[in-house]
């Protein structure tokens, strides 16, 4: 009997967390969306003068320890390669904007959307704000809100 009572009262507090845990992400996915129309909106609104630029994504080359910055208190964290790191724009490419050195030498610069400098903020912004939903972020133990080399939603 009271193993029954033990595991009636480990449900219940399990079913209790799960319902906090999917609010809590509920919440901050509804909070997270709103945000980024309001940032997608004030880029709408802006004129930019390049028309030259790129979307790019700096990926893994192998498995490592990278630095992550929205890692909470862990500082760095465990990527395979493929995965992404850091999600940019640039309308200086590669070179210019890395000086011939790119963070860690174990990323590659690959160019993902190239247009004007609008639509290439406007697509860092959707990749940045989609990395909770991909695969690569949906297996680990813990959701980042964005990759761990972007330290802010831009």
């Amino acid at each position: 009997m009271k193993n029954a009572i033990t595991v009636k009262t480990s449900l219940l507090f399990l079913a209790i967390v799960s319902t906090f845990a999917v609010t809590f992400f509920f919440k901050l996915s509804i909070e997270r969306a709103e945000k980024k129309a309001l940032e997608i909106d004030w880029i709408i609104d802006k004129t930019y003068p390049n028309e030259n630029c790129v979307q790019y994504a700096l990926i893994a080359t192998k498995d490592g320890w990278f630095p992550c910055y929205n890692c909470g208190v862990a500082e760095t964290i465990y990527l395979k390669e493929g995965e992404v790191w850091k999600y940019g724009k640039t309308c200086l490419g590669e070179i210019g904007r890395y000086k011939n050195q790119l963070p860690y030498s174990n990323l590659v610069f690959e160019i993902e959307f190239e247009g004007s400098e609008k639509q290439c903020l406007i697509m860092e912004k959707e990749k940045i704000y989609n990395y909770p939903n991909l695969p690569e972020c949906q297996k680990r133990s813990f959701i980042l809100l964005r990759p761990a080399g972007n330290k802010i939603d831009r």
